[in-house]
């Protein structure tokens, strides 16, 4: 899925990454609270969540509140994935100037053997997110272009659907 966040200076800022899980409650990401996407949400949790399907012709457009599920959420997510992206993890400069290739190979094999020694290790600002919807749009292409879009708008706890012009 893409992730669109809003940075301090108001600038949107998006970036496809892994969709955690869904429910009733909303749609879970993970990532360092110390990356930008952290740092973004922090400061503004407001998100947009944007899947896209060019095969079938389909898209799926969600806005809404992102939140911190917590430590023990997020520690568990962090300990259900593969050893190598932990390891990146742990290295802790996600988004960082990286000078010379070689020094990731470096910084990951040192993380690896932390985590062979302590396999229950957590990178403390790894966070769980869960978004909450406020809006749902779908599209469905059509070859004539009157493409069918469907709104769905949260008010008073009701869900208001909308039929949209192409």
């Amino acid at each position: 899925m893409t992730l669109s966040t809003i940075d301090a200076n108001g600038f949107p800022d998006a970036r496809v990454l892994i969709l955690k899980d869904i429910d009733e409650e909303g749609w879970y990401f993970a990532s360092s609270s110390n990356s930008n996407k952290g740092e973004h949400l922090e400061i503004n949790p407001h998100v947009a969540l944007t899947f896209y399907w060019s095969l079938v012709g389909r898209q799926v457009r969600i806005r809404g509140k992102a939140c911190d599920m917590g430590k023990n959420l997020s520690a568990g997510d962090f300990l259900d994935r593969g050893k190598v992206p932990r390891a990146i993890a742990l290295i802790g400069k996600q988004s960082s100037i990286l000078e010379d290739l070689h020094e990731v190979d470096e910084a990951v094999e040192k993380q690896l053997n932390r985590i062979d020694e302590h396999p229950d290790l957590v990178f403390p600002p790894w966070t769980l997110y869960r978004a909450a919807a406020k809006e749902v749009e779908f599209w469905q292409a059509q070859e004539d272009r009157k493409h069918i879009r469907l709104k769905y708008k949260l008010e008073g706890g009701k869900w208001i659907k909308s039929l949209l012009w192409p």
